[in-house]
């Protein structure tokens, strides 16, 4: 591992795991030697003051004595650090501080010797405490999992149960203000759901029976009996803490430029210190350029940035796998857009209907429902969606004497009569008249239609009639044309819109969506050629998709963007970047916060180096003492880590 690549303790790196005892002793042995250090040489400066002229020698000796605690902690660090092949940067900044310490003590300067090595031991656990704190807010995530659970048992009893002991498949129950302890699906209940802590949406979420919930988030409303699907790490929130540690820990590439030339900077500094000294022979000069050339704002420039980032992309449900993407994602220029599931909404929807019997709409629902109720087809599940969105409910059992006919629609059977609801072309087959009925579908409708029809037996015979169409499409996302605006607004010079759906579907949405591109009718594989010969074209491609059937594509492109990929796995494998939600006004958040970050680390880089450059000049010319080196080291690490912080607050 690099100089650079380290600049933190391991509590700082590591989100599952607590401080070790050798780290708490680390904490302790630093604060401690420090403290104790400063008590010694308030004891010895008062002695030197105040004291009897005879008692100047024990003052003396207790000055040195103080500088030693202090010193030895930093020597043995720095000694081993020589020899460790994986020295981190936090070592390279004790080596200098060791070797200014030592030369201190060579001159008989032990009030500087002892005075340097506590304020740059405060200085150190400010930095890390200053970190820890910004990594407290992607911590944060592991505190919404659930204490408890309780699980209804075989015979309908129920037992508080820690989460870690749930099985997949078993059946818990979550009363009003409960965090549900588990991924699941809602068996019975109809509650509002807090999703904020996974989605980022600040809005809470309606849920009935057949919905699915995930571990983490709050039930706020109704009692909800819930069937486990995923529990532990495998839960969308365990998969969120595991990418987060996995993202905490990668480096962007100009992090990694620094690492390259990291080795160079000590001998670089020590040369510097030596010239120095051989020049002027001012030993307080070569001490006060070893001090300020510690190159702690260097080291937390990336760190401390990525930290921060990562925490606020948390907050709005964005999960970056690898901080390099933040660096790919600030050039995009051209965003591929899967239609289907991506910038529609991804299932069928009702957006219109008529009755040549002149039923009313809520008449007509009615009757479609008696059919739809019992078939799990997409399009008789819009028609109860819409039924359900207006309060329209059956008298019978839903699905009672309903028949699927495969490829056609379904049947209800009744004693006097039979209902259809399928194509145009199954109720001619049947029998029906639909020519006339047909005239009424809009001309400019794009989608699909579905129709009711009823045979019934009376006193003057059979009668057939067309009791009315459905018309239901797949709809764009309400924020798709608003969010495509404000990637253009962003610099986006590119939209290509991408589907296996028919031409006029996806040109009609194109439309609406105001695209430069629309491809349609493409399989898996076609897709991952668009993308390569956009590439091809010197572009920087973001491919945006469900995660499933667009794997390849998000794998192929500079940045791939998996949307609503919470219940993915497929997703998590394939995509650079989750969007925990499925709204697309997420895209632009996305690259804005790369671009504030990469502008972050840049900024800190800039002033870092220009700090290491004019406090050493300064310390050359004795402009700067050895102290007042000390706190000018501190004064650029803080600057650093007040920069990136601001991160945290990132707002769009």
């Amino acid at each position: 591992m690099s100089t650079f690549s380290q600049p933190v303790s391991k509590q700082a790196r590591d989100l599952d795991v607590p401080l070790t005892l050798t780290e708490r002793m680390k904490i302790v042995v630093q604060l401690g030697s420090a403290m104790l250090a400063g008590g010694l040489l308030l004891v010895g400066l008062m002695q030197k003051q105040y004291g009897s002229a005879g008692m100047s020698d024990v003052a003396d000796l207790i000055i040195m004595f103080a500088s030693i605690i202090v010193a030895f902690p930093i020597f043995v660090t720095a000694f081993l650090g020589i020899f460790s092949r994986n020295g981190d940067a936090h070592a390279m900044t004790e080596q200098l501080v060791a070797l200014a310490t030592l030369a201190a003590m060579m001159t008989g300067q032990f009030v500087i010797a002892t005075l340097i090595p506590i304020i740059m031991n405060l200085g150190h656990f400010l930095e890390e405490r200053s970190i820890l704190g910004a990594q407290a807010a992607i911590e944060g995530l592991k505190t919404l999992q659930a204490r408890n659970a309780t699980l209804i048992l075989p015979g309908g009893e129920e037992k508080e149960v820690v989460p870690a002991d749930l099985k997949v498949g078993d059946v818990i129950l979550v009363r009003p203000g409960d965090i549900i302890a588990a991924d699941g699906e809602i068996l019975e209940g109809i509650s509002t759901i807090d999703q904020s802590s996974i989605t980022g949406e600040s809005l809470p979420e309606d849920v009935t029976a057949g919905a699915n919930v995930f571990a983490g988030t709050v039930n706020m409303t109704g009692v909800l009996r819930i069937r486990v699907t995923k529990t532990g790490d495998k839960t969308a929130l365990g998969r969120v803490v595991e990418l987060l540690r996995e993202a905490e820990q990668s480096k962007t590439p100009v992090m990694k430029l620094i690492e390259k030339y990291a080795m160079y900077y000590v001998p670089i500094i020590l040369t510097v210190a030596g010239v120095v000294l051989f020049l002027t022979r001012d030993i307080s000069r070569a001490v006060a350029i070893l001090v300020v050339g510690c190159p702690g704002a260097l080291v937390l420039a990336g760190p401390t940035a990525m930290i921060a980032a990562l925490a606020a992309a948390s907050r709005l449900g964005i999960l970056i796998k690898n901080t390099r993407f933040l660096e790919s994602l600030a050039g995009i220029d051209t965003v591929v857009l899967d239609k289907t599931g991506t910038v529609t909404i991804g299932h069928l929807e009702l957006s219109g209907m008529f009755s040549p019997e002149n039923l009313s709409e809520e008449e007509l629902l009615k009757e479609g429902l008696r059919c739809a109720s019992g078939s799990r087809h997409p399009a008789s599940r819009a028609i109860v969606r819409a039924a359900e969105e207006r309060e329209i409910t059956l008298l019978t059992p839903p699905g009672a004497g309903v028949q699927e006919v495969p490829g056609k629609g379904v049947v209800l059977a009744e004693s006097s009569e039979t209902t259809y609801l399928g194509r145009l072309g199954w109720l001619g087959e049947e029998g029906f008249a639909v020519s006339e009925s047909e005239n009424r579908i809009p001309a400019n409708f794009i989608g699909t239609t579905v129709w009711l029809a009823r045979r019934r037996e009376t006193e003057n015979g059979t009668v057939s009639e067309v009791l009315g169409c459905f018309l239901l499409a797949d709809r764009p996302r309400p924020e798709a044309r608003e969010a495509i605006q404000e990637l253009r607004d962003l610099g986006v010079e590119r939209c290509i819109l991408l589907t296996g759906d028919r031409r006029a579907t996806a040109e009609e949405i194109g439309r609406f969506l105001n695209v430069d591109q629309v491809i349609a009718e493409v399989l898996p594989s076609q897709k991952l050629d668009v993308v390569h010969a956009e590439k091809e074209t010197g572009r920087s491609v973001m491919m945006v998709g469900d995660g499933v059937n667009d794997a390849p594509a998000l794998a192929s492109g500079d940045v791939g963007i998996a949307l609503g990929a919470v219940a993915s796995d497929i997703a998590l494998q394939s995509a650079d970047i989750a969007l925990m939600t499925n709204d697309l006004r997420r895209l632009p958040q996305t690259i804005q916060l790369a671009r504030s970050t990469q502008m972050t680390i840049h900024v800190n880089i800039l002033v870092g180096a220009a700090m290491s450059f004019f406090f050493v000049w300064f310390a050359s010319m004795g402009w700067v003492s050895p102290l007042m080196g000390a706190l000018l080291h501190n004064v650029g690490e803080a600057f650093v880590i007040i920069n990136s912080a601001r991160l945290l607050q990132f707002k769009e």
